[in-house]
């Protein structure tokens, strides 16, 4: 009897000490399984002041309670990916500081002309907060005046620097009368189809600047621009841009441009029609594109970013059908095809374009008047490409190739370089066309382009005409062999680089 009231005894004491062991016992780091702070935590009054707070609060509500074998593996997997997350974003943010610090629009290797260019830029900025302030005490509301009021233009969901005070509103005076040229005009640049030969004067890039010099040289000589319903350019400027379903479609447009559409020669008969002696398109297409204005660099980037930004404002969605009957494409394609609904992403593009012989040459004579390598941006090679991208941290985000396809060479050695090759991002084919390659490079962080390129050289205009730097163009090696800018972001609209191509 007494044996086994010893046991009882024995028992009685082992139980107390283990349920008094298991009651004294702690969570390290406040994970006890205190009912009245679980409470806290489901009521949300409890205050989660750091990561390891908030997650454990989570972990909570879901029903999860110290002890539960899931808790701290969770907790160790959730605070993980969210040191994954702080890092990405920290990573984001550096590189985004980096592209503002390092971003140079005016710039030249003519010492001369960038200090002329400086001294100009200076008076804008000065005009720009004279006025603004002026404005801001008068407190007239003039958005023209109070850039920083305006909402800035997307384009695919990704935001421009439209709409704020950037380098890019500097460039022209507020104080200019925004008028049509060619009000008070008889004088008339119609664009039309002549003739039998109906071939335009080289590719799209081509067609595009012979658009953009038609409209120049309408405001240079104050003369009405008009353009021939079902011409071609109709053909290049709705492909992309413009298609609305709107009944007043006719007159947005005209406004839009600047221009008076026209559908049949009877219309125009009572106009005095310039280049009159030209008989067919491709002539016609030629005349323009070889036209260069004699405006100042400065003024010349303003029209034309302004005629740029229109375009922009106007961009085709993919929704219903164009003047001439056919579907609208999406400018958008490229972008969601590779990013989706992500709008933050950071990308580079560059564009690839190897060029015919003649493209050579022209890339030669480019080098000349800018002083850029006469090859490399025809081949694109890891090294040039890496000496753009390392220094502004973007070798850790995704390198978009738009390219011609002729050179399969150029595709292998990116693919094969160990820092590109696994960055690198092409296009689904079904998802390619020309629209949606020139929003993918416009819209990118960087892009890196053919300055012989006249579809390079439409993106790196778009690019400036919303507000972006960071287009290189104009590359050359410096005496270390190491590679540099030699022009800046403005050198593709001018005509001593570029000559007909600005």
């Amino acid at each position: 009897m007494q044996r086994r009231a010893k046991k009882a005894v024995t028992a009685v004491a082992v139980v107390f000490l283990v349920v008094n062991a298991f009651l004294a016992f702690r969570w390290p780091e406040d994970l006890s399984y205190d009912p009245t702070e679980v409470s806290r935590r489901l009521a949300g009054r409890a205050r989660a002041h750091t990561p390891k707070e908030r997650v454990i609060n989570e972990i909570i509500k879901q029903g999860i309670r110290p002890g539960d074998p899931k808790y701290r593996r969770l907790i160790r997997a959730r605070l993980g990916r969210l040191a994954h997350r702080n890092e990405k974003a920290q990573s984001q943010r550096k590189t985004m500081m980096t592209l503002r610090k390092s971003k140079n629009i005016w710039f030249r290797s003519d010492k001369a002309q960038q200090a002329e260019l400086n001294e100009k830029h200076a008076k804008l900025r000065e005009l720009h907060l004279n006025t603004h302030a002026q404005k801001r005490m008068l407190n007239l509301n003039n958005s023209e005046l109070d850039l920083e009021d305006l909402e800035p233009l997307s384009v695919c969901g990704r935001p421009t620097m439209i709409g704020t005070p950037s380098d890019l509103a500097l460039l022209k005076e507020y104080n200019e009368e925004n008028t049509c040229p060619g009000a008070n005009s008889n004088k008339l640049l119609l664009l039309q189809d002549l003739g039998s030969n109906r071939g335009l004067y080289g590719r799209l890039g081509n067609n595009l600047i012979e658009l953009l010099h038609a409209m120049q040289y309408a405001r240079d000589n104050d003369v009405q621009l008009g353009i021939m319903s079902g011409s071609w350019a109709f053909g290049v400027l709705l492909k992309m841009w413009m298609s609305i379903e709107d009944n007043d479609w006719e007159a947005q447009f005209e406004k839009a441009f600047c221009v008076k559409i026209f559908n049949s020669q009877e219309e125009v008969q009572d106009y005095d029609l310039i280049f009159p002696t030209l008989t067919n398109t491709l002539d016609f297409t030629k005349q323009l594109f070889s036209y260069m204005s004699q405006r100042s660099l400065e003024s010349y980037v303003g029209d034309q970013t302004k005629y740029l930004q229109t375009l922009y404002q106007n961009y085709n969605t993919g929704s219903g059908i164009t003047e001439s009957g056919e579907p609208v494409r999406d400018m958008c394609s490229g972008i969601k095809a590779l990013f989706g609904n992500e709008k933050n992403v950071i990308y580079s593009a560059i564009h690839q374009r190897t060029l015919e012989e003649a493209g050579k040459q022209l890339l030669g004579r480019v080098s000349q008047f800018s002083g850029c390598d006469p090859e490399a941006a025809l081949h694109m090679a890891p090294d040039y490409v890496k000496s753009i991208l390392k220094p502004l941290g973007l070798l850790d985000y995704p390198i978009v190739l738009i390219t011609d396809g002729q050179d399969f060479t150029v595709l292998q050695r990116l693919l094969n370089d160990p820092e590109i090759g696994p960055k690198l991002r092409l296009v689904p084919e079904e998802d390619t066309w020309v629209g949606g390659d020139i929003t993918l490079a416009v819209m990118s962080n960087v892009f890196i382009g053919n300055p012989a390129s006249t579809f390079s050289g439409f993106i790196a205009k778009s690019r400036l005409a919303l507000g972006f730097g960071h287009s290189y163009l104009f590359r050359a090696k410096d005496e270390n062999g190491d590679w540099h800018t030699v022009c800046g972001d403005t050198c593709i609209f001018d005509k001593n680089v570029m000559k007909s191509m600005a």
